[in-house]
């Protein structure tokens, strides 16, 4: 069974709600339950783990742009249509989350918060962090892979009216003038810094997949299992990079080769996934877990840490926090991010029916 019966690809669903219960775990344990009690100790961190599953997301969203726009490409008005509707699917519940993280931190554990930085997450507009390190962050500290997103969605959509092989040359055209130009730019100016690192290959990657897979060809089984296999010294051998923030070359072969890897095992050939109904809800509330699982896991170190005798360990913290995000996502996204898609949508003029989730 490739597809569900809302003809979403169950590949797809099945990468990422794989990639957003990686971000989430990690983060609840590494980012929480590892300051409470004695912690988990030292070694194993999760850190590559999580950017792999980042990197897995921009080449889902890479294919799935290239499948779900299949018939656009050359139609006039597309390119409006398109930016419409990403935007409408990303910034809303980003929003919303942002929102109640700050809310959690100054409702529950007394923060003054900068309003000017707040105001210039919500627009994507990031700063750099107080540690000193070299990747641009927003206030909610995930949607630092969204200005990533919307500068794909924004090039992707500018060369939409285009004839398909044309538009998808113009795309990579205007993505690698400006990973070429990256060596040249300091980090000086965080936006800058940041649309000039070479993360959107990935998104290349996943179009570049897409379009094989369109014009019929498959991975053979032999293959799809050997990539499989090759993630092992894929994750032994590629050393880390020295500046992992800085998001370079050393970065991409780091995080990227195994997501890579995961990406043509799943996508390059049609993939039976059981229980695929169970993996197509996972992958809808895939989103919402990865936005939700910061402002739950504060709520839930606040609430933890309020019972009256009992003294939370890490492990008591990392497993109910993180189930408190898995079905705070569902019914995120059940509630209030579904309905609220479909009414802005229908409200903007755009078939609801053609929204397809990121």
């Amino acid at each position: 069974m490739t597809q569900g019966q809302d003809g979403k690809i169950v590949a797809i669903q099945l990468l990422r709600a794989l990639a957003a219960l990686i971000v989430a775990a990690v983060h609840i344990a590494f980012g929480f339950a590892d300051f409470l009690g004695s912690g988990f100790g030292d070694g194993w961190r999760g850190e590559r783990e999580a950017q792999l599953a980042v990197m897995l997301f921009f080449i889902v969203s890479g294919y799935v742009m290239v499948e779900a726009s299949g018939n656009r490409f050359g139609t006039p008005g597309a390119r409006w249509e398109f930016w419409k509707r990403r935007f409408v699917r990303i910034m809303p519940p980003y929003w919303l989350a942002t929102g109640l993280m700050a809310g959690v931190l100054v409702i529950f554990f007394g923060r003054t918060l900068d309003p000017a930085h707040i105001l210039k997450s919500l627009i994507l507009l990031p700063e750099w962090p107080g540690k000193g390190e070299l990747r641009p962050l927003v206030f909610l500290w995930v949607g630092w892979t969204l200005l990533y997103e919307m500068a794909f969605y924004f090039v992707f959509g500018l060369f939409l009216q285009w004839p398909r092989r044309r538009a998808i040359m113009g795309m990579i055209g205007v993505l690698g003038i400006a990973i070429l130009a990256g060596p040249w730019v300091p980090p000086v100016d965080p936006l800058l810094f940041a649309l000039t690192r070479p993360l959107p290959v990935m998104f290349v990657a996943g179009m570049g997949l897409a379009l094989w897979r369109g014009r019929g060809g498959v991975v053979p089984l032999s293959l799809r299992c050997l990539a499989l296999i090759a993630i092992v010294p894929a994750m032994l051998l590629v050393p880390a990079p020295e500046v992992p923030t800085a998001g370079g070359w050393e970065y991409l072969a780091w995080a990227g080769i195994p997501a890579l890897l995961i990406g043509v095992a799943a996508l390059g050939a049609p993939l039976a996934v059981p229980a695929a109904a169970v993996v197509n809800r996972a992958g809808d509330a895939s989103y919402a877990l990865y936005l939700l699982h910061l402002p739950v896991a504060w709520f839930w170190l606040w609430f933890w840490g309020s019972l009256p005798f009992f003294d939370a360990g890490p492990w008591d913290y990392f497993l109910s926090a993180l189930a408190a995000s898995i079905a705070a996502s569902w019914l995120f996204f059940r509630w209030i991010e579904r309905p609220l898609t479909l009414a802005l949508n229908r409200r903007l003029g755009s078939p609801h029916g053609q929204v397809t989730p990121a």
